[in-house]
């Protein structure tokens, strides 16, 4: 059976409209944040797709050029419906299996910077959406 151009044309549209958004769906987004090296720390959004993955969120204590990589750090406060653990530079979150809503942890991390090692604190508020 040969199809027409036509109708060939528009099945390839389709498989690409069905198929494009699992590709282009990120699981794992933070939101930008400033003010984590200051002594109250400071707090950002994660948003997290549970398909059973981690969010990862690197830390450095340069950041805007990424050097002075975290190479210590712990997590000061677990999540109530996933699990946070910090492994240097990053601190991971894992929502549990089939969670959807909010949840939260706090971190603190130590890195370098050019000059002194500096003290990175955050609170993470967690938004978990189903896949």
């Amino acid at each position: 059976m040969k199809l027409h151009p036509q109708a060939y044309a528009a099945v390839v549209l389709l498989l690409i409209m069905t198929t494009w958004p699992a590709f282009a769906q990120k699981t794992c987004q933070i939101d930008s944040f400033r003010g984590a090296t200051l002594p109250q720390g400071t707090s950002t959004k994660m948003h997290v797709i549970n398909n059973g993955s981690a969010c990862v969120m690197a830390n450095y204590g340069e950041a805007a050029d990424k050097t002075g990589a975290a190479d210590s750090g712990s997590i000061t406060k677990q999540p109530m419906h996933g699990k946070a653990e910090f492994v240097p530079p990053e601190a991971r979150y894992t929502p549990e299996p089939g969670y959807v809503g909010d949840d939260e942890f706090d971190y603190e991390a130590f890195a370098r910077s050019r000059t002194q090692q500096v003290r990175l604190k955050l609170h993470v508020n967690v938004v978990v959406t189903a896949p």
